[in-house]
């Protein structure tokens, strides 16, 4: 969220930056989208200057510019798009508000929990004129003596020269701040009402959505679940209602389960197309996540990456037989489809993949994505994805396969439960490490068709397992029998290795993707 910001009339807005990272594999590519009617907003990646360097992950600037001079008194607000073709929680919408006027508030009535911090901010005018301007006076006090509190008042430069003064207030109860509610002044009424966790931290803060025209309802699970932290811990939802044309929610399981189906509404921006309302347990519930929609006119497929189903990593090299995901939009227009027999059909909810330009078996599709099995038989180096619908085909995205390109996707124990740094494995016991990409096996498996019990298909050659830095011999590496282009390589960790590990699948020539794993 940018603001909301402050600023007097006919005064320009400071420029703002929001930071973003990359908190999973792979690299960012991020563009944004203001809504053509929009015209006091403009936002651009890779401008600005990241201060805050909160993760190890490279730091992206997203620089907000906001065109404020020419608005008249009154509350403005923008949803503006940020996109990766290929992040999981890709897009997200950044509500950007401006009070332009006499925005000051008279009163703040906040709840806290101990050992967090809130900041009010507005701008007022100078009360003497350039060269010698300055700003009105002003303090903060408690009732209970505290340090909660906090006011500062500066001198601000703006675009057009001018000088307003800003006032900053804070609000930090310490961390042993017993609850209750806390009274203080600091040019008008404060109160504070401490309130220790929980404290529910929504997994997303707002939903953002590109559809097209006429398009199917966007739900879970391509529309993620939403789910409610608490400061590490879980918190669950215990209810939701949704307001807004076509939007929906349920609970199943503690989390969020929303939809949004977009009719027949017509190409545009709708900013504020629904709202979701979350109730739980929490000091801050119920929380609301806006729901924002730009549509576009029906057109061909488009396609935006094409990568692996273990790494997700835009440009990365595959494997033949690889297990491969299309991203997009307008892939499909019908609901998300499924086979409805065990080998795997080229065609599902009127949608092909053609790989150089034949098509290819399908384990799903939907409007924004379609997993696909590149073919056993496709020529090493490079190869062309297109997506077809409705007689209407794509352009062709450009794929780099090889023989093999392992890449791990969970590890689990012989009765299939997770393993991994929240979930410790024991010192010398099997494990399995489930992948995608490991190449050939004998006997061969035909494109589509589930891999078979008898006989087993096994690597060949099989890859060795990397543990902590030291190569182990696998105990078997196959198809797992009655799926389609997913591996299981059993292995047992040695008896000797405990804490943290890495684990990796190598053979000769690459390496999987490292997945982290806990050894007791």
């Amino acid at each position: 969220m940018v603001g909301p910001l402050y600023v007097p009339v006919g005064t320009a807005a400071a420029t703002q930056t929001l930071e973003a990272y990359n908190i999973g594999d792979g690299t960012l590519s991020l563009s944004v989208w203001v809504p053509a009617g929009v015209t006091w907003v403009s936002a651009a990646v890779g401008a600005g200057v990241c201060t805050q360097n909160l993760y190890p992950s490279p730091c992206i600037p997203i620089q907000f510019n906001l065109s404020t001079a020419s608005l008249s008194q009154g509350t403005y607000t923008a949803s503006v798009t940020v996109f990766d073709p290929h992040a999981a929680d890709s897009p997200q919408t950044v509500i950007v508000t401006a009070e332009v006027g006499d925005a000051q508030p008279t009163s703040i009535n906040a709840w806290m929990a101990p050992g967090t911090a809130a900041g009010w901010g507005w701008s007022v005018p100078t009360v003497t004129p350039i060269p010698r301007a300055s700003c009105p006076g002003g303090t903060a006090s408690t009732q209970d003596g505290g340090t909660w509190l906090s006011l500062q008042i500066s001198l601000q430069g703006t675009m057009g020269g001018a000088l307003n003064c800003w006032v900053q207030i804070q609000l930090a109860p310490p961390a042993q701040m017993p609850d209750g509610t806390y009274a203080g002044s600091a040019t008008f009424p404060v109160t504070m009402r401490v309130v220790s966790p929980p404290y529910a931290v929504p997994s997303t803060t707002q939903i953002g959505l590109r559809l097209a025209q006429g398009s199917p309802t966007m739900a879970y699970p391509f529309l993620p679940a939403i789910s409610l932290g608490n400061e590490g811990s879980t918190l669950v939802a215990q209810a939701v209602s949704a307001s807004g044309a076509g939007v929906s929610a349920s609970v199943s399981g503690g989390v969020v389960l929303a939809a949004v189906d977009p009719g027949t509404l017509a190409p545009g921006a709708y900013p504020n197309a629904g709202l979701l309302t979350i109730q739980c347990n929490a000091i801050n519930c119920p929380l609301q996540i806006p729901v924002s929609l730009q549509i576009v006119p029906r057109g061909p497929p488009l396609i935006a990456t094409v990568v692996d189903n273990a790494t997700f990593t835009t440009g990365a090299t595959v494997a033949q037989g690889d297990v491969m995901v299309v991203k997009g939009e307008q892939l499909s227009f019908s609901a998300p489809a499924f086979p409805s027999a065990a080998t795997l059909p080229a065609s599902l909810g009127g949608a092909a993949v053609l790989v150089n330009g034949t098509p290819v078996p399908l384990y799903y599709s939907s409007y924004g994505q379609i997993a696909f099995q590149m073919p056993a038989n496709t020529p090493i180096g490079a190869a062309g994805v297109q997506v077809e619908r409705d007689g209407l085909t794509s352009g062709t995205v450009p794929v780099n396969v090889a023989r093999r390109a392992p890449g791990i996707l969970v590890i689990t124990d012989t009765a299939y439960h997770l393993l991994d740094l929240g979930h410790p494995a024991k010192a010398g016991a099997t494990v399995i490490v489930w992948a995608i990409g490991l190449g050939a096996t004998i006997p061969a498996v035909a494109d589509g068709l589930p891999a078979p019990a008898d006989p087993l298909a096994a690597v060949s050659p099989a890859p060795a397992v990397q543990i902590g830095g030291s190569n182990v011999a696998p105990l078997y590496a196959l198809l797992s029998p009655g799926s389609v282009g997913l591996y299981q390589v059993a292995v047992t960790l040695p008896a000797g290795v405990v804490g943290i590990s890495s684990v990796r699948l190598a053979f000769p020539e690459i390496s999987s993707n490292a997945a982290g794993l806990v050894i007791q």
